[in-house]
């Protein structure tokens, strides 16, 4: 069966990134995992790849011999429009996004952007700096008694469900959506009108629930006049 324009632009616009991934047989996992879900972009950095990650890639060993390999994040992700971060632990100043509530958001933005997912090293993660080169970042939920997925069982979570939604899209609208800065001048608007009506300390936790709000409905530019209008004072 054919596999609709639309579907294998996504595809083609999600790249896989790995940072520093430590074991060779993970990358080779990987591999296997992005030819399972249809997903064939593979960026790594600073790699330990081997003739093991080739060995267990099997009938996947195309994705790694089309790899790219940079020296570090900014440079693997010079080109996308928006880097997805993941992430098991909490990180000071970062809201942290479930995957489930993210999901939909990374197959909105693929249609017409280069996006980027990037996970970690085996035993650490992500560094603070790769953080800060994220636009959002994100967790995969599980027992928070037993909370670290290996590497290749986080990509390939990430990858089914992605792979999942795309597969029973039948077709996706094509809306004005607002811009960044439209919705940010539109949070400027309401957090001055609530900073007149709540307490103080009510205010930032209040704006940030209707931030994760705005992120989950993906707001068109009428939409944000149609916000701004109802909250005239």
């Amino acid at each position: 069966m054919k596999i609709p324009t639309f579907k294998r632009i996504i595809f083609k616009n999600i790249e896989i990134i790995l940072v520093s991934p430590q074991v060779p047989e993970n990358i080779g996992l990987v591999a296997r995992v992005l030819k399972n879900t249809s997903f064939f972009n593979l960026k790594l950095v600073n790699p330990n790849l081997t003739s093991k990650s080739y060995e267990v890639a099997k009938r996947a060993k195309d994705i790694l011999r089309n790899v790219q390999i940079f020296k570090d994040l900014q440079e693997a992700t010079s080109n996308s429009n928006f880097v997805f971060g993941t992430t098991r632990r909490s990180r000071q100043y970062k809201f942290i996004y479930n995957f489930n509530d993210i999901k939909h958001l990374i197959i909105a933005e693929s249609l017409n952007k280069k996006v980027s997912i990037v996970f970690g090293r085996e035993d650490f993660g992500l560094l603070a700096e790769d953080i800060e080169l994220c636009d959002s970042i994100f967790y995969i939920p599980a027992n928070p008694e037993f909370s670290s997925y290996n590497l290749s069982f986080s990509v390939g979570i990430v990858c089914y469900e992605l792979f999942n939604l795309i597969e029973n899209l039948y077709c996706i609208s094509k809306l004005d959506l607002a811009k960044k800065e439209d919705i940010y001048t539109l949070f400027e608007y309401i957090k001055e009108k609530l900073s007149k009506r709540i307490k103080k300390d009510r205010l930032e936790p209040t704006m940030l629930s209707l931030k994760r709000i705005a992120l989950r409905t993906h707001l068109t530019k009428s939409e944000v006049a149609l916000l701004k209008s109802l909250i005239l004072d």
